[in-house]
């Protein structure tokens, strides 16, 4: 009888075992690890030598900027060096630097060196005629270039506040023109009209020979510019014209 044919089964490759999987796997894992940190220490050793390298070259420009002001300072005939430019820039180098504020201090004191505004007069002699008293440009006559003076008058070209004083010295006796009291006034002409400032009277002593009085005045007022000031005396012929007795001036606070 004939038998029907059959072919025979193929056979059955070998498979990897699956712990056998895991370990590969495993390696292979720890492998990439240890290459990552292996690349990060590379990169932070990298990092440091640069910064090494880098203060060397710095040390060696040094140096070598030094050798090149020995060559200079020896005046070495044989240098092709630029030692005037060389000798400059070492020159800048330890020149230092002004500060901002430094710069701005300087400035602040250049402005407080500006001369004060301020007058100081004596009396003179040819003021018996006129009840405004005049003053002499002589011995103790200061007036700053901010300060007019004229018949008996001192204008200011600088708005603001201002010290006035005066003091009036007069001779006191029984053979005085009038018997009423001394009166000596600070006055003020601004815009045209005049006005009285300051104000004091003195009566008379009955004494011969003369006997000297004095009135003093002072105050601080706002003076616009062009305003002037002036002293007025009631009886011009008693005023004692002697060093220091009758004086008049200000000055700007």
């Amino acid at each position: 009888m004939n038998e029907p044919y059959s072919p025979p089964a193929p056979p059955t490759g070998n498979t990897i075992p699956a712990a056998t999987m895991k370990i590969v796997m495993f390696l292979l894992t720890l492998f990439v690890i240890a290459q990552i940190i292996g690349t990060a220490f590379f990169g932070v050793y990298l990092h440091r030598r640069l910064d090494e390298v880098e203060k060397e070259m710095n040390q060696q420009e040094d140096y070598v900027f030094i050798r090149m002001l020995q060559k200079c300072n020896q005046k070495d005939s044989s240098t092709f060096l630029n030692c005037q430019e060389i000798l400059a820039s070492f020159q800048k180098l330890l020149k230092p630097e002004e500060s901002p504020t430094k710069e701005m201090f300087e400035r602040q004191k250049g402005d407080q060196k500006q001369l004060p505004i301020a007058a100081h007069l004596t009396s003179n002699t040819n003021s018996k005629s006129t009840a405004v008293l005049q003053w002499a440009k002589k011995g103790y006559y200061t007036v700053s270039d901010s300060l007019l003076y004229s018949d008996g008058k001192l204008t200011v070209q600088s708005s603001g506040f201002y010290y006035i004083y005066s003091q009036v010295t007069f001779c006191s006796s029984q053979e005085a023109s009038s018997q009423a009291a001394f009166v000596a006034s600070l006055c003020l002409k601004s815009s045209g009209s005049e006005r009285v400032l300051l104000r004091a009277a003195n009566p008379h002593a009955p004494s011969k020979p003369c006997r000297h009085q004095s009135i003093r005045l002072g105050g601080t007022f706002d003076l616009q510019q062009g305003a002037s000031v002036f002293v007025n005396v009631t009886d011009p012929t008693q005023v004692s014209h002697g060093p220091g007795f009758t004086y008049f001036g200000l000055f700007k606070l």
